[in-house]
């Protein structure tokens, strides 16, 4: 008997998160997330500039389950933002990565640094300098750590990746601004595959770039569009065990799934429902709940990814992605059904 193995697909879990202004559980105008070896999420809320909400800018760090961990980072005074910023506040954060130890390392596009926070959330130092020679950077974004901790930063501004020791020394660089392979023009998230191959989200060109850990140039996939497998501003990307690529199509809203080749799987539109912090908040509040009944086709509408901007993938099968816009991560399971020789 053929056994016939079907094409990935995915179910929907559940939803985290909530709009939240100041702290506590939910979000505000989030970027990036990423996991440690306890699973725990760690979400970056980029927040506003609005003076009341300056406790916006924070790291928040919570379960799976919806169990807030703790908190860490706080926004800078504008008055202070700049070259002296006080350890550990925020203006632009971008991206978030962890090292083997668990150490947190933040980027600031608009103070141009790296902050790095212990285990206990407490900033233990910064680097960084504004500047498009070797070390220097301009609008970073996203971060990721391979497996010798070694730090490959997204230097947008300078269209251009750049890598670290995980304490600031410069290694090596490659990228300049263009069209061709290995060019970029504002490229913003990057990922590290298990065989140490680099994937970067080339934004501004509509494509998603792989290389080598040393910056050859391997493989490219997508072009601007709508259709399955082309792109409108890609923000994240991830990629799991089995080598299957997620990126965040980000002015598309929705989440699209590649093979190992680049070619196209499938995609997710969103299939939010409420979450747990969100109906704790709408059952304090009488009349939110009213008038949530009250508004027609609202499940519906609320369901859909708005902004999807960043993606994380676990090891078991867990893809989580993080909406800028409606302030959530979204939850689903990736599932391979096998026919004709029954379940696995």
């Amino acid at each position: 008997m053929v056994t016939e193995i079907a094409p990935v697909t995915f179910q929907y879990s559940h939803t985290i998160g909530r709009q939240e202004n100041r702290s506590g559980t939910g979000f505000f105008y989030p970027v990036a997330i990423t996991r440690d070896d306890e699973n725990r999420l760690y979400v970056l809320n980029r927040g506003s500039e609005t003076p009341a909400f300056f406790p916006c800018k924070r790291v928040t760090v919570f379960t799976v389950d919806e169990e807030l961990v703790r908190e860490f980072g706080e926004k800078v005074h504008p008055e202070d933002a700049n070259d002296s910023a006080p350890a550990g506040t925020f203006m632009w954060p971008t991206s978030i990565a962890l090292d083997s130890k668990g150490i947190a390392y933040v980027s600031d596009e608009w103070l141009n640094r790296i902050s790095v926070f212990n285990q206990d959330g407490d900033c233990t130092g910064t680097w960084g300098k504004l500047g498009d020679g070797d070390g220097e950077f301009n609008r970073p974004s996203g971060l990721a750590f391979d497996k010798e901790d070694n730090l490959y930063l997204v230097d947008g501004a300078n269209h251009r990746i750049q890598k670290f020791t995980k304490d600031g020394k410069f290694l090596a660089k490659w990228g300049h601004l263009g069209t061709g392979d290995g060019e970029f023009e504002h490229p913003w998230g990057i990922e590290i595959d298990h065989n140490g191959d680099i994937y970067v989200a080339d934004w501004r060109n509509d494509r998603i770039q792989k290389f080598a850990s040393d910056g050859t140039f391997l493989m490219k996939f997508g072009i601007s569009g709508q259709g399955d497998g082309e792109l409108n501003r890609p923000t994240g990307v991830a990629v799991d065990k089995d080598g299957i690529i997620y990126v965040t199509d980000f002015k598309n809203d929705r989440l699209q799934v590649f093979d190992t080749d680049g070619s196209f799987i499938t995609k997710l539109m969103g299939e939010a429902t409420l979450s747990k912090w969100g109906r704790q908040r709408v059952e304090l509040d009488s009349s939110m709940m009213r008038g949530r009944e009250r508004a027609p086709g609202l499940e519906e509408r609320e369901k859909l990814f708005q902004g999807p901007i960043a993606v994380e993938v676990d090891d078991e099968g867990r893809v989580f992605v993080v909406e800028t816009s409606r302030q959530r991560v979204q939850v689903f399971r990736k599932q391979t059904a096998i026919f004709g020789g029954g379940p696995l």
